[in-house]
């Protein structure tokens, strides 16, 4: 069995190199070296690179999708997209376009992502707002997998066409721009907060009187 700690390091150094020199050209020899592990441990617990690339991304993905309760459905969703951020070092949007070339290659690596990234990630979100449905915060048929998905869009965006990292501001815009007003306006419009405010009958700051 290999340790804790070394299995980290294989599957770190896995990741770093598929995001580094792609599926076609990386080599279990490298991860080796990388990991500073000998090649017949790796070769002991994974006969091929397809089966060490599958184990590195399901460890991965085990790491950054926990489900924790912070209190309130705000919280929660920061506490989410944050730990889901919260990768190793290898740049994310290398290893994102490593992880859809090889899946061009490898039925098995589809069908990983799916239900061991993608699925896992459905799973936190429809905690996340049935959370939120039972505390009163969201009405019942908000869709979690509507969240899930433009979510992973933006994040898609953000990481391959503009190149910036999933940093904590870009998490909070997200919450807060994007999903919390998509999460409440399919149950009911957004009451506005100023309305309350604004005297009756009196023009609004721009508006002529006739």
């Amino acid at each position: 069995m290999v340790r804790p700690a070394q299995d980290t390091a294989i599957s770190t150094a896995t990741l770093s190199l598929l995001a580094e020199v792609g599926y076609d050209c990386m080599t279990m020899d490298a991860v080796a070296a990388r990991a500073r592990a000998s090649k017949a441990t790796i070769y002991r617990h994974w006969p091929g690179k397809r089966e060490l690339v599958l184990h590195a991304l399901r460890s991965r993905a085990a790491g950054c999708t926990a489900d924790v309760d912070a209190g309130s459905l705000r919280d929660d969703l920061v506490h989410a997209l944050t730990a889901a951020s919260r990768t190793d070092d290898c740049d994310e949007g290398r290893l994102m376009a490593g992880v859809m070339r090889a899946m061009r290659e490898s039925s098995e690596l589809t069908a990983c992502m799916r239900d061991q990234v993608f699925e896992r990630k459905h799973q936190v979100v429809r905690a996340v707002v049935a959370r939120a449905v039972a505390r009163g915060e969201l009405a019942e048929g908000a869709s979690a997998e509507v969240a899930t998905e433009v979510a992973g869009a933006l994040w898609v965006q953000r990481v391959l066409l503009v190149g910036a990292p999933v940093d904590d501001a870009f998490v909070v815009h997200v919450v807060d721009d994007v999903l919390i007003p998509l999460l409440v306006g399919a149950t009911g419009p957004t009451p506005d907060p100023s309305a309350a405010h604004r005297p009756t009958g009196t023009p609004c700051e721009h508006e002529e009187s006739p």
